[in-house]
Order: C-alpha cells, then sequence, then structure tokens
C-alpha cells in the first residue's frame, strides 16, 4: 500500500506560470482553435460562442438570465447543486451556496427564474465575430424561491437526498446541517468539534442507502478529516453532542472535495468515498460495514485504532485539488474519478490507483469546478438537410471545466464511455479527450452546474453573479421546421382553431363573470325556510352571518316565523347569542327587538326548562346592568352640562 506523504514532499518546486493565454473561442488570430461544428452547436444552444451563429427561428433559440444573490457582491458563489428528481412537467430545483443563506430556484412554473428564463432574450444589430457575453445585465426581477438560513455564518457547500427533499449543508464554523428544502426548517445539526464549533467544511453529501435504510452523512473540510454522519442519531447521541460514526484521517491538508459511488453485483453492491486535498493526493476510502452493520459504534471502535485499513489507494495529482466527478461508463466497468487542480486534469483508476489520462488544459488559473454533460446530438452538424433525408439521435458526452481565469472548456467524453474491449480488460486504458470549444468570460469561475435533464447550464463568479443558460428545444439537426401558417377565416381549421387562441385586435371580446356562490343560508332563503336559515347561521359562529340573517329576516317579515316553534336544542343558540351580543352597541337596536319577540313568544314556558330560564335570567341580568350603565351616564351628562352652563354664566358676568 502507498505509504502517507506530507503535505511539503508532494508539492511541486516549481509551480506552472502563464504570461497570456489564448482565447478558447474562434477568433482571427487562431480560427481553429474550437470546432466549427461544436462552435456552432454550444452557440445555437446555449448562447456560448460568436452571434454569428445563432438562428432566428424562435422554437429553436435558447434562452439566458443573469441575476445577483441576496448576499451581494461581497459573497462568492461557492457551490451549485441540482435537486435529482421533480414533478414532471416542472423544472428542476437548485441550490445556490452563497455567504449565510443558500438560495432555492426555480422548483416551480411560477418562480422568478423559471419566468425570466421563458422571456427571449433582446439583441440588438450586434458584430457577427462578437463574442456573447455570459455574465450580462442583471436581472434584479430573479429572487430565490426559499432561502435556507445557517445562522448567520457563511455556507461552503450543498448536496440534496436522493428523495429532492433533504438538504444537506456545510458551513463555515464546522456545522452541518440538515435542512427541509420545502419548510425551510433545520432537522439536524452536526458539529465538527462539538458545540464550540470547528475548521470549514468544503463538501457533504449523501451515502447511498443500502437495504438497512440508513440514511448517513459525509463530510469534509480544513481540518484534513473526513467524517461519517447517522443521520437517525439514536444511537450516537443527539443535538450538539452527536459524534460521527467514524472519522478518517489520512490527508495532510484541507480537503477541498469529495464525491461517493458505488460498485459492485446488485445484492452485494459496496460504497466508496473519493477525497481530494491540497496536498496533492486523491483517496480512496471503504465503508464496508458502515452501511451493513447495525451497531455503528462497533464498527467505529473497531477502525479506530488503524483507520488506514479503509484508505484503498493514494493517486499522486501533482498539484493542490480543487474538485472531484466520477465517471460510470456502464454498470460492470470500474468507474473513474476525473480530478482537477492547478491548471491540469486527470483520471484515474480508483481501484489501481493509475493514472489513465492527464489533459494539460489551456486555464491560466486554477480550475475551479467540473460537470459531465450528456446531450442528444444528430450525426449530421450541416444545416441544409433536406426533409427527406433521415438525422438519427445520439447521446455524447462533454466533460466542461471552469476556472479563476474565467475560461469555460469543453472537452468530448465519448471515449471513456466507448473504450475498446481490450484496453477494459488489461484495466489500464488510455483516454484522449479531444478539446471542442471553449468561451471567454470576464468574471472568474468559482461554481459551475448542470442541471440533470441537461437543459440548464448555471455558472456562478466570484463577484456573486449567476448566470443560467436554458437549452432550446431539440430538433434533429438539419430539418427544418415548417413555419405555421395563418389560418384563413371561414376554413374548418379556423373554426377549430380552440379556445386558446389570443383574439385579433378587431373582434369585440365579451367578458363573462362569474357567478358567486351562495352561502347556505342564503340558498335557504330563497327557499323561504326563515328557521333553517337561522339555525345555519347560528351554527357558522360568526356573528356578522348571524346579524345580517336577523336583518335579512326583518325585511321579509318572517322574523316571527323564524322565532317560532323551537324546542329547547335549537332556541338555545339563539338564546346564547342574544344574551351575549345585546350589549354591543352595534347590534344593541336590532337585538333588543329580538328579545322582546323571544319573551313574547315563549313567556308560557317559563319554569319547563332549566337551561332555558338559566339563560332568560342572564338576558334580564345583561338588561338591567345596561339600563344602569345608561343611567349612570345619562347622570353623569347632566352634571357635565350644568357645569359647563356655570361656567358659561360666569363668563358672562365677567
Amino acid at each position: 500500500m502507498t505509504t502517507f506523504k506530507s503535505s511539503s514532499e508532494l508539492k511541486t518546486l516549481n509551480a506552472p506560470t502563464t504570461k497570456s493565454i489564448t482565447f478558447a473561442t474562434s477568433s482571427k488570430s487562431n480560427p481553429t482553435e474550437s470546432l466549427p461544428a461544436e462552435q456552432r452547436w454550444w452557440t445555437q444552444k446555449f448562447h456560448l460562442g460568436p452571434t454569428k451563429y445563432i438562428t432566428k427561428n424562435k422554437s429553436t433559440s435558447s434562452t439566458s438570465t443573469t441575476f445577483q444573490t441576496p448576499s451581494g457582491g461581497s459573497a462568492i458563489i461557492s457551490h451549485v447543486s441540482f435537486a435529482p428528481n421533480t414533478i414532471k412537467g416542472y423544472p428542476y430545483q437548485m441550490a445556490i451556496v452563497s455567504g449565510p443563506r443558500v438560495g432555492l430556484y426555480g422548483g416551480t412554473q411560477t418562480s422568478s427564474l423559471f419566468r425570466a428564463l421563458a422571456r427571449p432574450n433582446k439583441r440588438g444589430n450586434t458584430n457577427a465575430e462578437e463574442e456573447i457575453t455570459l455574465f450580462g445585465e442583471s436581472d434584479k426581477g430573479v429572487k430565490p424561491d426559499r432561502s435556507v438560513s445557517t445562522g448567520g455564518q457563511p455556507a461552503h457547500c450543498s448536496s440534496y437526498h436522493h428523495d429532492g427533499r433533504l438538504l444537506a449543508v456545510g458551513c463555515e464554523n464546522g456545522y452541518i446541517k440538515i435542512c427541509d428544502s420545502q419548510s425551510r426548517a433545520t432537522l439536524r445539526t452536526f458539529a465538527t468539534h462539538g458545540t464550540r464549533g470547528g475548521f470549514t467544511v468544503r463538501s457533504t453529501g449523501w451515502i447511498p442507502e443500502t437495504k438497512t435504510k440508513k440514511r448517513m452523512v459525509w463530510s469534509a473540510g480544513d481540518d484534513a478529516v473526513l467524517r461519517i454522519w447517522d443521520l437517525s442519531g439514536d444511537m450516537l447521541g443527539m443535538g450538539d453532542n452527536v459524534t460521527p460514526a467514524i472519522s478518517l484521517k489520512g490527508h495532510g491538508d484541507a480537503i477541498r472535495s469529495c464525491v461517493c459511488y458505488t460498485y459492485g453485483e446488485k445484492n452485494d453492491e459496496k460504497s466508496f468515498l473519493v477525497t481530494g486535498s491540497y496536498d496533492h493526493t486523491v483517496r480512496l476510502w471503504d465503508l464496508e460495514g458502515l452501511t451493513k452493520s447495525s451497531d455503528l459504534k462497533d464498527t467505529n471502535a473497531m477502525h479506530d485504532n488503524d483507520e488506514s485499513e479503509r484508505c484503498m489507494s493514494v493517486m499522486n495529482h501533482g498539484a493542490p485539488v480543487e474538485t472531484l466527478l466520477v465517471v460510470h461508463p456502464s454498470k460492470k466497468d470500474v468507474p473513474i474519478i476525473i480530478s482537477a487542480g492547478g491548471t491540469t486534469i486527470k483520471l484515474w483508476n480508483p481501484s489501481l490507483g493509475t493514472c489513465l489520462s492527464t489533459i494539460q488544459t489551456k486555464h491560466s488559473k486554477t480550475i475551479t469546478s467540473l460537470c459531465l454533460a450528456s446531450l442528444i446530438r444528430g450525426e449530421q452538424d450541416d444545416d441544409e438537410v433536406r426533409d427527406g433525408d433521415e438525422v438519427k439521435k445520439m447521446i455524447v458526452k462533454r466533460l466542461i471545466s471552469g476556472g479563476l481565469d474565467g475560461l469555460i472548456r469543453i472537452y468530448s467524453a465519448d471515449e471513456i464511455f466507448h473504450q475498446a474491449v481490450e484496453d477494459v480488460k488489461k484495466g489500464t486504458p488510455k483516454y484522449n479527450l479531444q478539446f471542442l470549444h471553449g468561451v471567454k468570460t470576464s468574471q472568474p469561475i468559482t461554481a459551475l452546474a448542470i442541471s440533470p435533464d441537461n437543459t440548464r447550464l448555471v455558472v456562478g463568479s466570484s463577484t456573486g453573479y449567476v448566470t443560467v443558460r436554458q437549452r432550446a428545444k431539440y430538433v434533429a439537426q438539419g430539418v427544418k421546421r415548417k413555419a405555421k401558417s395563418d389560418l384563413r377565416a371561414g376554413t374548418y381549421s379556423y373554426f377549430m382553431r380552440g379556445a386558446g387562441v389570443e383574439a385579433d385586435t378587431d373582434d369585440h371580446i365579451i367578458m363573462l363573470q362569474k357567478k358567486k356562490k351562495l352561502k347556505d343560508y342564503d340558498v335557504l332563503l330563497q327557499k323561504f325556510r326563515y328557521s333553517d336559515a337561522l339555525d345555519k347561521a347560528l351554527a357558522m359562529r360568526d356573528s356578522k352571518a348571524i346579524i345580517s340573517v336577523l336583518e335579512e329576516l326583518g325585511r321579509r317579515r318572517g322574523l316571527v316565523t323564524a322565532l317560532s316553534n323551537r324546542d329547547e336544542e335549537t332556541l338555545e343558540p339563539l338564546l346564547a347569542f342574544t344574551t351575549s351580543f345585546i350589549s354591543n352597541p352595534r347590534y344593541t337596536p336590532l337585538l333588543i327587538g329580538v328579545a322582546n319577540q323571544l319573551c313574547d313568544i315563549y313567556s308560557n314556558v317559563f319554569g319547563q326548562s332549566d337551561t332555558i330560564d338559566e339563560y332568560f335570567e342572564k338576558l334580564q341580568i345583561h338588561v338591567k346592568n345596561e339600563c344602569k350603565t345608561q343611567s349612570s351616564l345619562l347622570h353623569l351628562i347632566g352634571q357635565i352640562d350644568a357645569v359647563m352652563y356655570a361656567a358659561e354664566t360666569s363668563g358672562n358676568e365677567v
């Protein structure tokens, strides 16, 4: 097994430097840098290239928007992640980590981001060779649908659970928060160094669940320790006192990235973690026993003494590793790890620890992010293809890299998925990822992501700006869409055009007002069922509704009918309401008449029911108290009038 090397031993003596850089886009100085077919395709679909390639057909044009996160320019875009699933017909939700909050965008068709991307881009007459600005004018109307707070501490990473509901967030104070992406509630909090916090968490994610259905989270950061947490917490403590299921040490510097993958037969899959660090190494960790053992404490104690047993291989990248990416060529093949550090990208076989390929990119500064796109393309790139010619669909793989120099470079990753069988059997296939296209942006790129359906490309910068490029609908390349002709009036097609067609300027539009739905007591009043209408209003316990029904009964001369012929059960709520609200100045004039009618109708039944007698007694007490109050007020008014009259007469005598 490879021995552990310190960070100083792994660092190169002479760091690579680049004084100048040739842009990766087509230009007069270097017209063959990008492949013309790829440059045309990426410009038409994602607006990444010269404006001369943009098609004028609205049905195939892409849209884009640029906005700034609520944290402002002081917070960089640390990380961008997409939810793994979504409701059919709705866009994928994305989480943008910036400053002390995580903004959730685009989860519904009513979100501001969805509306911004639905608007066509307004472009004037520009030079054909001019590059489209990736970070254009900021759209202030784009706001997050929801924001997950981290308690004032800057966040650096986030990861969705496979159900798309739970969200793990790593913070600068060493806390890992498990939040609900719908309600924004913090469900659990893990602390790397107890209640006092710890080093910054740079990477967090979810370990795939096995038959035991254990939800486990990994975290890694500046303390160079990889920790695995059990979300249930019933065996390892609760709250801030929770301890990780296992802590894996081996790196000599901060861990910047971590990815997880599973490999093996269907019933015997094993989980592995791959970490990339500033000590220039990429390490593979075996998680055997963590996801299958019923007692995590025993597993933790087993490996506390020799944690290097879980380190399966150590790979030297030759530069501080910034980001990692897992590629699955097929279900049977061992996944390939792609590491990016400095200005170099390398491909690794994690099981053997061998380097499969080294890509010397033309980035002049550190590569910060990688993503893999799976795109549907046509076999022909020529625009002049007749309608009768067949254009077959095929899926192509593209590796996209972004760096602090503002450069985005796109490589062909088809060779990884279509390697020769003989080379795969030998275990050491060599890959040559061909450069296809690239663009230069005006701001350093710190985050890069593409949606699971490969329709949205998101680029985050160090200035807090985010640009989203939405791909146009798929149209087989070379096949022209037939323009829809205007329907002629009087034809059958014009008659069957549907109700969704917009009205012409000369059409007379009739606005239909929807009929308001009547309340239950209003329906009963229309049927002249006065007693039932009053009972329904009393059952609603709404004083305004009861008073309105009593007033309507008075106007219809049906008040006596509604109050008569009541038994103890139906009379009790009416007496209770009258007793409670007769002293209310707004209802007093009406309820005095109701009380008089009740006394006249039911005077002959006094003494037959204790409940009814009690309500009448309460009514009498309320009336007496109100009369006393009114009498006291009249006395007070008389005294005030006497004092005022005396003051006026004395003033006149003087």
